[in-house]
């Protein structure tokens, strides 16, 4: 008999696994062929990350992706492409069709998985199948569950912490070895499951040595067994491949959870904004707060009535002898708060942390996702009270429970049918320019190398179509800041000294126009330039079937000779050549690395008269006591060195040529980094602010 209602169970949950898939994803988007969905959003980084990972060779550490994301250092772990099912499915390339993604067959397993250990959970408070089947229904229709499939794929993978649950709350003589287990599966699929696995067994033996008077010295050798294999995996998947403090990110009381998350239906997925509940109305969050987004809906909020209850009584092992849910839920509450106290629109407190303190938090960057573990014990706990209350009459107050809180978040859920969340609306019809530019170029990349560049966003179902062996047009997790940002720095270097090479079988991208007229300059008609979607592409040989941009009417700002006549550069009035970029109005151009070049064109220069140029400039690190040392040259190859701390302006003479085309280098020796400085993370080296020219 026993075997009989397991098989039927499963069966049940296996139905509405398949019926719940279908409809989060439509008949189109289960099949594993079908890639057409996953064209926006991040959702394009995991399908790319996957296509450049099953295409190169195997390397140690396991889930190195060097070509998706030259100088990158990247790893199929830092584009959330799921490394378990990347790795897996790699094993077996050789019999996968072409275009192939397994992220249908994931949602359909973390759908099942999400019912099954739920199940569980309330069946050991229970003993009663049908109640525990009617109980994980609320878990299958969680607002965070459902929210994540429409943005992150990875984080669908929630049955993790259910599962985590589950392996404390049961008697199980192995429960050691299922904890390790779990937490390396972890960590084959995202980080953050592994900190709040981490998290729940860390507080729960703290709770055993401190209350239960367990054996303290068995318990710390078992958690340093634990971190150990889970370093030796970390390694050998490639977590390591990037610097320790390149894994560290700003945004921690940023991506928090706002204290009214628990009641506010506001939700978003990649289509759009909307509400989540027809019950209550939506409430504002602040900064990046949908990251903590956590909406109970209307039975939820009566289970969380149930929780406060039980906590403030302290009933914490009411239901569960062997998981102290009063205790673990805290540091869950504290992280995903942050520093940064918010209800709605008021800020009730803010915390100043130290930067190493703020270092170390930054590991838990998107915090307010650490409510996760909350949530679910929130619902875990209100459907045993009722069970527990209710006794007879249980099962049917569970279901009209289960009525209210699907008539009230359907609001919500109706915007992930049948694919629907993954249908972003094209403005544009597809310009064929990108299609099959692949079979002329290995690689396609920025000339200004940047993670999650806007011309990502804009290309990338682009990428997905084409085959490049490699590019650096990549949307990643992490990043090693510190060689990302140095071959931006060797690719200006190559660019001045006119080394033709570095275009072999390229594409380069910019929206720089001045960076593409200065290319121009230099190269001359050894490069050959297209301008196609707003963006300048620019390559060594000719692309066939499309017409090269035409230079002869337009070839850059002109500007027109008064008596001290002055640019002022706060007014955006020039586009920067290379190695600047621009700042917040008022602030001018702020040169980057080495080298950085000005490239103009003045018209009305007398040669019969002396003309001098003077470029006004202020350190960018005003505060900082340290001279900055550069030359600058002009054109005509003429030289001149500057070591200053206060100077604030250096004037050259301005020669009349024929072409009234004049090329400025600032080239400096001691650029900065806040790295450098200790005050950040950010390599991007700089010195100073050019904020005006006059022509005098």
């Amino acid at each position: 008999m026993r075997k009989f209602y397991l098989s039927t169970y499963h069966f049940l949950i296996l139905f509405i696994s398949i019926l719940s898939w279908v409809y989060l994803l439509g008949f189109d988007y289960i099949n594993p062929t079908n890639i057409s969905w996953l064209n926006s959003g991040d959702l394009s980084t995991y399908q790319l990350g996957w296509e450049y990972f099953r295409s190169d060779k195997w390397r140690f550490p396991i889930g190195l992706n060097p070509n998706y994301g030259i100088y990158s250092d990247s790893n199929i772990v830092y584009s959330d492409s799921i490394p378990i099912l990347a790795i897996f499915f790699k094993l077996f390339n050789f019999l996968l069709p072409e275009k192939f993604q397994y992220f249908s067959i994931w949602i359909l397993l973390c759908i099942y998985l999400q019912i099954l250990f739920s199940y569980k959970i309330v069946y050991v408070g229970t003993g009663n199948r049908i109640f525990s089947l009617l109980g994980s229904l609320f878990f299958l229709t969680a607002s965070i569950f459902i929210h994540r499939s429409g943005i992150h794929l990875s984080l669908l993978g929630q049955w993790l912490i259910l599962c985590g649950i589950y392996i404390e709350i049961s008697e199980n003589s192995k429960k050691d070895f299922l904890r390790l287990v779990t937490l390396l599966l972890s960590l084959l699929i995202h980080f953050y499951f592994f900190l709040m696995l981490m998290i729940l067994i860390f507080f729960q033996d703290c709770y055993k040595v401190l209350v239960l008077k367990k054996l303290f010295l068995e318990i710390l050798k078992k958690f340093i067994f634990t971190i150990f294999v889970s370093a030796v995996l970390m390694y050998a998947i490639g977590y390591f491949s990037i610097n320790l403090d390149d894994g560290l990110g700003w945004g921690y009381g940023y991506y928090n959870f706002n204290l009214n998350s628990f009641i506010n239906p506001s939700g978003q997925n990649n289509i759009g904004s909307f509400s989540w509940s027809n019950f209550f109305l939506k409430q504002n969050y602040q900064n990046k707060e949908i990251e903590g987004f956590s909406y109970l809906g209307f039975s939820g909020i009566i289970f969380f009535i149930i929780f406060l209850f039980n906590f403030f009584k302290r009933r914490s092992n009411i239901f569960f002898q062997n998981l102290n849910w009063a205790i673990i839920i805290l540091p869950f509450l504290m992280i995903s708060i942050s520093n940064n106290i918010n209800f709605g629109d008021m800020n009730i407190a803010s915390i100043d942390l130290h930067k190493f303190v703020y270092a170390f938090l930054s590991i838990f960057r998107a915090s307010g996702r650490m409510i996760w573990p909350v949530y679910y014990i929130i619902f875990i706990i209100g459907i045993i009270f009722i069970f527990k209350n209710f006794k007879s009459k249980s099962t049917l107050v569970l279901l009209t429970l289960l009525v209210l809180q699907i008539s009230d978040i359907y609001s919500g859920i109706k915007n992930y049918s049948f694919g629907s969340q993954y249908s972003v609306i094209q403005e544009n019809k597809k310009n064929p320019f990108w299609a099959g530019l692949s079979k002329q170029f290995d690689e396609i990349r920025l000339i200004e190398s940047k993670n999650q560049s806007s011309i990502f966003h804009e290309l990338s179902e682009y990428l997905i179509g084409e085959n490049f062996i490699k590019t650096d047009l990549v949307n990643l997790a992490r990043v090693n800041r510190e060689k990302t940002t140095f071959a931006k720095y060797n690719l200006i270097e190559d660019i001045n000294n006119k080394n033709l090479s570095i275009f072999n079988k390229k594409i380069f991208l910019t929206r720089n126009k001045n960076i593409v007229f200065y290319l121009k300059n230099l190269f001359q008609d050894k490069i050959y330039i297209y301008f196609q979607d707003n963006i300048w592409i620019i390559t060594n040989i000719k692309i066939r079937g499309y017409t090269q941009y035409d230079f002869s009417s337009h070839i850059v700002t002109e500007l027109n000779v008064k008596d001290n006549f002055t640019i002022d550069l706060s007014d955006n009035f020039l586009i920067p050549s290379i190695g600047w970029e621009i700042q917040k109005k008022d602030q001018g151009f702020v040169s980057y690395g080495y080298t950085s070049s000005l490239f103009l064109k003045i018209k009305g220069i007398s040669c019969e008269k002396k003309n001098r140029i003077k470029f006004h400039f202020e350190k960018y690190y005003k505060d900082l006591e340290r001279n900055i040392k550069f030359l600058l040259k002009d054109g005509n190859n003429k030289i001149i060195n500057f070591e200053t701390n206060n100077l604030e302006s250096v004037t050259l003479d301005l020669d009349c040529n024929a072409s009234n085309v004049y090329n400025f280098t600032f080239e400096i020796d001691n650029p900065i980094s806040l790295y450098d400085l200790k005050q950040g993370l950010n390599r991007e080296k700089k010195s100073i602010i050019l904020k005006s020219i006059s022509i005098i």
